[in-house]
């Protein structure tokens, strides 16, 4: 999915935070949110939303020399979403529902709200919110009927992380499917709130099931530059379950019918190039019109 015009007030957005969040020197925020203004002045609309930001983030990560400028918050997420699935009994939840995988697909697809490319506004009633809703919402798109058939098909399932917190609620999901032959992958390095492998290990996913990285800090798949042993892995995998916005914006101009599409439509862009209306929980396949 390219850019679209509604995504450069979104990234204007994206860099005065990061300016705010990393520093109270007003000096140090002018010179952040100029250089993305730069960045998005330079804007090349054949690629996709997150190839930009990348750009954007880079320079906050050296003009502060802060490699991880959302660790704290990234932490801070991983526990909230830690606590509700304890205060929500969702894995109690999950067994006792007429249809575990349904419930645990729309659990995992309800932590998507934790997502700072669309805003950093966001608290623990949102979270709380977001998974109350997604237990009696309608899914848009994709029965998932046909999804669940497509696990027990595969013979090697990988999933696209998207943001720490929102992997705790994936873990919930990696209990539904057959962890012996499923892949969990994160991200290469730090971007905004993405999970990474430190995520991964810090909620127990690597307990569960085998985890990798793209090879790339990046928010989303960009399947160029990722590492060839990623690659190699893609590739391979018969089933891929993509978590997030990001990934989405990164691979829907695949059209591989391999990969499933699991978010929250958050922003109007997406939501138009769904077809859905903003806000809906999503499951979703991109193939040849």
């Amino acid at each position: 999915m390219k850019i679209k015009n509604e995504c450069i007030p979104c990234m204007v957005r994206q860099a005065v935070e990061a300016a705010e969040l990393m520093s109270n020197d007003k000096a140090m925020q002018e010179r952040m949110i100029k250089a993305g203004l730069d960045a998005i002045s330079k804007i090349d609309f054949s690629e996709t939303a997150p190839e930009v930001a990348r750009g954007i983030h880079n320079m906050v990560k050296k003009i502060t020399g802060n490699p991880d400028p959302y660790k704290e918050l990234k932490d801070f997420y991983n526990r909230v979403a830690t606590e509700l699935v304890v205060e929500m009994a969702l894995e109690s939840k999950i067994l006792e529902s007429s249809n575990p995988f349904d419930t645990a697909c729309r659990l995992s697809i309800a932590g998507n709200i934790i997502d700072f490319g669309v805003g950093i506004d966001l608290d623990k009633s949102d979270v709380h919110r977001s998974l109350h809703e997604s237990l009696t919402s309608p899914l848009y798109g994709t029965p998932i009927e046909a999804l669940k058939e497509a696990v027990e098909r595969a013979n090697r399932i990988l999933v696209l992380a998207d943001n720490s917190g929102e992997i705790v609620f994936d873990k919930l999901l990696m209990l539904q499917l057959p962890m012996e032959r499923t892949t969990y992958v994160v991200k290469g390095g730090p971007m905004v709130n993405d999970a990474t492998m430190e995520d991964a290990l810090e909620v127990g996913m690597t307990d569960l099931v085998r985890v990798i990285d793209t090879g790339e800090a990046v928010q989303g798949t960009i399947l160029k530059d990722c590492s060839e042993a990623f690659i190699a892995e893609f590739e391979a995998a018969d089933l891929i379950l993509s978590k997030g916005q990001a990934n989405y914006e990164t691979l829907s101009d695949l059209n591989d019918p391999r990969i499933f599409y699991l978010l929250r439509a958050k922003c109007k862009s997406i939501a138009e190039d769904i077809g859905c209306i903003k806000g809906s929980f999503v499951i979703t396949q991109k193939l040849d019109a």
